[in-house]
């Protein structure tokens, strides 16, 4: 009964525990289900984004302006080129209508709507009318240009095709507006041509109605012809009477006709002179014309016609002035060639006078002044000869004179007078000759003379080290005339090849830093080949940079005697050469058949064979072996510069070959065998002492700022015998007149402080302050050889002008002027400068002054570098003239040049062009600089 009672509670809770149970499984699988939907949800969002980063990854990559707009006109994305091509925000501009949009580059069109506006049209009209639009807008580029585009907007739609917005893009076109602005204004311009100028441009085409119509014409046909266009043609485009053989001059007619049946025949351009008349009467015509085919079998001729006239008698004017000019150019080279002997006879008389001057008793000093003075003459001499020379080669005046002559003395002359100079530089001078030479040619030896000097004088100028050598090669024999190859032979600087072809030309040089540091006319080479050609021989030249250079000569020559002139003593005698140097004894052996001598060639590494026996021995000074090992007259062959040939002091016979000369060796060989002659004591008169300069009264203040210039001015007035201070600077200057006496004043232009102007200047305002009636004579000293610099002196205050460099003569005229001579009883005044040079040589004071140079030079450089570095034209200036004014010591040419008329262009209105010069220039003035400090470190 109890159980019956608590059955249906039983059964209730089941079914309620069964019912909650169902309940949360329904929960939780509800749950699950908005889980799961919820992480969709979420990875549906993360896909959404990440694929909007990657179309904003991809818009922002292109590089254009994309703008990307609702139906509405809201932008919905922009790309990062809206913000560097526009200065659009992409970030604040989403959402933004068109209108409200912040664009601060957007220009004004050209009918004043803004650009702004243009393009929020652009977009409503792609929605609302369903298709690309497009417009040109004006915006500024990021740096600031104003920039031209196209931009254009094309609307979007849905899957269902319904329109939901627009994208728009901005494409720059500026270089095609560009473009087609240019191509306008050319076209405008042809235009403008063709109405201007006298010209008529056509094309005249015939189809296959053989009809020829004028398919296109334009210019001038009035002015021409005399017709207009209508006056041409006829039933609309066909040519009446082309082209036009009533205007054209009777003369011409056929010509023009013939040329035309031509074009018609043939393609390409023909081109033809003729005379028509025109509005203005007879005019010269020119015409081109092209041929060309059509695709349908027809023919095109388009061509101009433009009026020469003037151009015809601008040319005739020019005819009669070329002919005028040749005629001229003629004229002045008969008088320079007929002016050849007037120049060269007192120029002669200068360098014997100097010659025989030379051979007087003179001191050390005097020796090195009139040698000196004998190369300036040498130099002058030689750029006299060439200038002249080659006027008498353009005029064709010049004549060959043939006469019979030694070659091999004729080599030994030319090689002596370049021998000094060679020596000096420490080179070795080489001298070969083929032992079949001929003892007479038949030749201009004059000029002979002439080309192998030249040459010579070039391989000396260009060698710095090594040799010079001289050889001459028989290649040819018909027993009448002999064929020779005469060359040059140096180790020098070297020419390369892209150089070679210009040396022959006149006033060329291989280099043009060549002239500035060797100089020369650029002519030598020129006469040289002019010479060779009219005796009928060629001249080639070969060389490579760094390696030296050889000039060949090969000419054919006459024998006028085929025996050599020799001693009689010495044919038929025995020789053995034995010398370390293959190049000398060959050249001695050949020398020594020559003569008449058998000769056997013994190395000395090669022992002689016994019994061996020669009248002559020739060994090197240090094979005091080999004298003793044959009886035979042993002759010492001596390879030295300064060595010398004849029997020595001790007896014994030396040969100089260096160079090898043929006299010599002839001369040498025919005494050393003959008895020797009693000894001789011949005494040399000592040389003349320097007689002192007379000396002048008064006492000379110097305002000179450069050290070099300094020192040459104290050196040259303690020559002359008078005694000077020396200051720095005008300031300087200034101050010690006014402490002290002087009687006159020597002063550069240009100074630091104070320049000789406003040195002159406030002296003369003193003067006159003073009231005293003193007038202390001042001498200008300048490097500026510009017009009017004596006209800038005087007004200063200045009474005289002395030029830089200075030179001995003209300074000391310039003293005694303005200082009177010394009474011999009256007592000099105390010197107030003590000459500190030792030795009263000038090359004493050349040294010292190089190494003055080599010390200054550095802190002048970095002067001017400090004055370009801060564009000071002034202190440049300074600079330059105080670097140039001891330069000019030791140089000429463009390199000084240069440097005057850049300091002149500084102080122009537009210096521009001198700054841009000037640092080339610095450049090579260290160059020089650099070279001079080499040979102060050899002084």
């Amino acid at each position: 009964m109890g159980w019956l009672d608590a059955g249906p509670v039983s059964l209730a809770v089941t079914v309620l525990a069964g019912l909650l149970s169902l309940t949360a499984i329904l929960a939780l699988a509800i749950l699950r289900v908005v889980f799961v939907q919820r992480q969709k949800l979420a990875d549906a969002e993360s896909a959404l984004r990440q694929q909007g980063e990657r179309q904003q990854v991809q818009l922002d990559a292109m590089p254009f302006p994309v703008l990307v707009k609702d139906a509405a006109g809201r932008y919905l994305a922009l790309n990062a080129a809206c913000q560097r091509r526009l200065g659009i925000d992409p970030v604040k501009a989403v959402g933004q209508s068109s209108l409200g949009l912040d664009a601060p580059r957007w220009l004004p069109q050209v009918d004043g709507t803004p650009a702004v506006q243009r393009v929020h049209q652009l977009g409503l009209d792609a929605i609302r009318e369903d298709k690309v639009q497009r417009g040109e807008v004006n915006y500024l580029s990021e740096d600031g240009r104003q920039r031209t585009g196209l931009f254009l907007e094309s609307p979007t739609r849905a899957s269902d095709g319904s329109v939901t917005g627009s994208i728009g893009m901005l494409l720059d076109i500026t270089e095609y507006r560009q473009i087609e602005l240019a191509a306008r204004a050319t076209e405008q311009s042809l235009r403008d041509i063709t109405q201007h100028v006298p010209v008529v441009v056509f094309a005249v085409r015939r189809g296959s109605d053989r009809l020829q119509r004028l398919a296109f014409t334009a210019g001038n046909l009035a002015a021409l012809f005399g017709l207009e266009a209508a006056d041409v043609v006829e039933n609309g485009d066909v040519l009446r009477d082309w082209p036009f053989h009533d205007r054209i001059h009777a003369e011409d007619a056929p010509a023009l006709r013939r040329l035309l049946q031509r074009a018609t025949r043939h393609h390409g351009t023909v081109t033809l002179d003729f005379r028509a008349y025109g509005a203005e009467g007879l005019r010269w015509i020119h015409l081109v014309m092209g041929t060309r085919r059509l695709p349908d079998r027809g023919v095109e001729w388009i061509g101009y016609f433009i009026d020469t006239t003037s151009i015809n008698a601008h040319n005739e004017t020019l005819l009669a002035a070329r002919d005028a000019a040749e005629r001229a150019s003629k004229a002045k080279a008969d008088f320079l060639a007929t002016m050849s002997h007037e120049i060269r006879t007192p120029m002669n008389g200068v360098i014997g006078m100097l010659e025989l001057l030379g051979r007087t008793p003179l001191d050390e000093e005097q020796h090195e002044l009139v040698h000196a003075v004998e190369d300036s003459a040498g130099v002058l001499m030689q750029v006299l000869n060439d200038v002249l020379d080659f006027s008498k080669l353009e005029a064709g005046n010049l004549r060959l004179d043939d006469a019979p002559f030694d070659l091999r003395t004729l080599i030994d002359n030319v090689v002596g007078m370049m021998t000094g100079p060679m020596h000096k530089k420490g080179l070795q001078i080489d001298v070969g000759a083929d032992a079949g030479l001929a003892g007479k040619l038949l030749g201009d030896s004059v000029r002979i003379r002439q080309i192998l000097l030249n040459l010579l004088n070039n391989a000396s100028k260009f060698t710095e080290h090594g040799s010079v050598g001289v050889q001459v090669r028989v290649i040819g024999d018909d027993g009448e005339a002999q064929r020779l190859r005469l060359s040059v032979i140096d180790t020098g600087i070297g020419i390369a090849a892209d150089k070679q072809a210009n040396l022959f030309t006149p006033f060329s040089q291989a280099e043009s830093w060549t002239t500035r540091r060797y100089g020369g006319t650029g002519l030598g080479l020129a006469i040289c080949r002019h010479l060779v050609q009219l005796m009928g021989g060629s001249i080639t030249l070969s060389s490579r940079p760094g390696e030296g250079t050889k000039v060949t000569l090969e000419l054919r020559l006459p024998i006028a005697q085929r025996e050599i002139d020799r001693p009689a003593d010495l044919p038929g005698r025995h020789a053995i050469v034995r010398l370390a140097s293959a190049g000398t004894a060959a050249a001695l052996s050949a020398h020594l058949i020559a003569l008449g001598l058998t000769v056997e060639q013994i190395p000395p590494v090669q022992p002689m064979r016994r019994g061996i026996a020669a009248n002559l021995l020739f060994i090197d000074p240090d094979d005091q072996e080999s004298a003793g090992m044959i009886a035979a007259q042993a002759i010492l062959v001596d390879a030295r510069s300064n060595g010398s040939s004849g029997l020595l002091g001790d007896e014994r016979w030396w040969l100089h070959v260096n160079p090898l000369k043929w006299q010599t060796l002839a001369r040498t060989c025919s005494l050393a065998l003959k008895p020797l002659p009693p000894p001789s004591r011949e005494r040399v008169a000592a040389p003349a002492a320097l007689a002192p300069s007379r000396a002048m009264q008064g006492r000379i203040l110097v305002a000179e700022d450069h050290p070099i210039s300094q020192s040459l001015v104290r050196r040259q007035l303690d020559l002359l015998g008078c005694f000077c201070e020396v200051v720095g600077d005008g300031k300087a200057a200034y101050d010690t007149l006014l402490r002290g006496h002087y009687d006159l004043l020597m002063t550069d232009c240009q100074m630091p402080l104070m320049n000789g102007y406003e040195l002159a200047g406030a002296w003369r305002k003193h003067e006159a302050e003073a009231g005293r009636g003193e007038h202390l004579p001042i001498v200008a000293m300048t490097a500026n050889a510009l017009d009017g610099e004596i006209e800038r002196c005087r007004e200063a205050g200045m009474d005289d002008y002395l030029s830089k460099p200075l030179q001995l003569r003209q300074l000391e005229e310039k003293v005694r002027a303005w200082l009177p001579a010394a009474d011999t009883a009256t007592s000099p005044p105390e010197p107030l400068y003590q000459d500190a040079f030792a030795e009263p040589g000038m090359e004493d004071l050349r040294g010292e002054m190089l190494q003055v140079l080599a010390r200054t030079s550095a802190a002048d450089l970095h002067k001017l570098e400090q004055a370009m570095a801060a564009s000071d034209g002034e202190e440049a200036r300074r600079t330059l003239h105080r670097t140039l004014g001891a330069l000019q010591l030791f140089v000429t040419g463009p390199v000084i040049s240069q440097g005057r008329a850049l300091m002149e262009d500084l102080g122009a209105e537009d210096p521009a062009p001198a700054w841009r010069q000037l640092p080339g220039y610095l450049q090579n003035l260290r160059g020089v600089l650099s070279d001079l400090a080499g040979h102060a470190d050899h002084t």
